[in-house]
């Protein structure tokens, strides 16, 4: 492990000695293993993005009252926010541009661009004038279930038969066998 001092300079970007295991990471990353940091910084960027994502959703339910009276911009931005932050801390255990492959890739592309989509259409809505205070409530919540959703479909496609799995649950709780 090292010392304070030598994180403190591989977060400034001055050059040392890869170690083993950080050598076969960054093989196993593709030369994609976000801007050269160690793995336990890329260990913290990730919890902290994560955190920071999760108190900005937090947060954001905080500012539900506020879209239900007619000032839907402050939970907007931070849920929105906080789903990008969530959404990002991949990029430091992987790499952006493995991120986005992975985004993009076979079953998780129509996922993935809906959620993203959604999170646009949210702060879109929010900050669109002419729309009537009921307008916007309606639309941000339809925004929000269907970011819920889709982020829902894009998980289970991790979880070897996800979907498969939640067929069988649905089924069963709608009777069909």
């Amino acid at each position: 492990m090292e010392s304070a001092g030598e994180a403190f300079q591989s977060l400034l970007g001055n050059n040392r000695d890869l170690s083993l295991r950080e050598q076969i990471e960054e093989a196993a990353a593709g030369g994609d293993s976000c801007f050269s940091l160690t793995y336990e910084e890329r260990i913290i960027g990730f919890v902290g993005c994560v955190l920071g994502g999760l108190f900005l959703n937090c947060f954001s339910l905080v500012r539900l009252t506020e879209l239900l009276l007619g000032n839907p911009t402050p939970f907007a931005v931070c849920f929105t926010l906080g789903n990008l932050l969530s959404l990002g801390s991949m990029c430091f255990l992987i790499g952006p541009m493995r991120q986005f492959r992975n985004l993009m890739s076979g079953k998780r592309a129509l996922p993935a661009t809906v959620y993203i989509a959604m999170m646009l259409c949210t702060l879109f809505v929010a900050f669109t004038s002419g729309l009537t205070h009921l307008e916007r409530v309606i639309l941000i919540i339809g925004c929000l279930l269907l970011q819920c959703i889709s982020l829902a479909w894009y998980v289970l496609s991790y979880i070897p038969f996800g979907h498969s799995y939640l067929y069988k649950a649905l089924s069963c709780c709608f009777g069909e066998r």
